[in-house]
């Protein structure tokens, strides 16, 4: 369980600064705490979410697909589910990254500009397609 302290004023200070591509800064000027790291998260990843039909679009004309909009309820949240579990699995894909960053150990698989199409079916399965960037890529069990 991870603890949550949710205030309604800064998600809406995030939203405004996500909305009209202010800088966002943490509440005390002198350093970024757990909860305001967890509550700006949140708040960009509504975002994100918020756009999934535009996702779901631009992946399928990548694909040569067209992108239809399912009519059935049962459909829509089948989609919007596979929305979330991506959107899931590029964040802690990126999370892997940046920890590789800071351990120092990026280089070694990766250039400056990595470009990968990340999956997440359910739960555990994920899938890396490596675009650009990446000297080999980590198994699912690293990341």
């Amino acid at each position: 369980m991870f603890p949550v302290n949710f205030r309604k004023e800064r998600a809406k200070y995030y939203l405004e600064c996500l909305k009209n591509g202010k800088s966002i800064s943490p509440e005390q000027p002198t350093e970024w705490t757990v909860t305001e790291m967890v509550g700006l998260a949140g708040a960009c990843f509504f975002a994100i979410s918020s756009h999934g039909p535009l996702l779901r679009t631009a992946l399928a004309k990548r694909q040569g697909k067209a992108s239809e909009s399912s009519q059935t309820a049962e459909h829509r949240e089948a989609d919007g589910e596979l929305i979330l579990n991506d959107i899931h699995a590029a964040i802690e894909f990126i999370g892997q990254l940046t920890m590789l960053i800071s351990d120092q150990k990026y280089d070694e698989a990766f250039e400056n500009f990595v470009q990968v199409g990340v999956s997440q079916d359910g739960q555990l399965e994920r899938t890396v397609i490596p675009l650009t960037g990446c000297k080999e890529i980590l198994g699912q069990d690293n990341w």
